[in-house]
């Protein structure tokens, strides 16, 4: 009795694919939540400490501001996944913002919210492309 060969579509393939990295960026959104609830708990423990000591209140009040701080650098990339969530909807994900050409497979693979194609994202970082 032969074996009959599993063949795969490239509109499949590429389906299984984009599912793949959806779930990334829904897990990606999942562990910001978490951490913005646990830096949000954190600054709340230290502001609620009824210390007298001025040294340890500076103190708290740098780590209370470091957290914060934190918290803007997780909301600025929850937009950039919501961003690429929206995207996928849309049927525009994979393609660069800018230029239009597509963002490598390898590149979304490490960085699904990539909005930018390598050459972009590199005029980006010099600050020679606006958004």
């Amino acid at each position: 009795m032969a074996k009959t060969a599993k063949t795969t579509t490239p509109a499949a393939a590429k389906n299984a694919g984009l599912a793949a990295l959806r779930e990334k960026l829904l897990h990606k959104r999942q562990e910001i939540t978490d951490l913005y609830r646990s830096d949000l708990a954190a600054g709340q423990a230290s502001a609620d400490e009824g210390t007298e000591d001025i040294v340890d209140r500076a103190n708290n009040s740098y780590n209370r501001e470091f957290m914060f701080s934190l918290s803007d650098g997780e909301r600025q990339l929850m937009i950039q996944v919501d961003e690429a969530l929206g995207r996928m909807d849309a049927g525009t994900f994979g393609s660069c913002i800018h230029c239009g050409r597509a963002i490598g497979g390898l590149r979304l693979e490490a960085v699904p919210w990539a909005r930018y194609c390598i050459d972009c994202q590199e005029l980006k970082e010099k600050g020679l492309l606006e958004d």
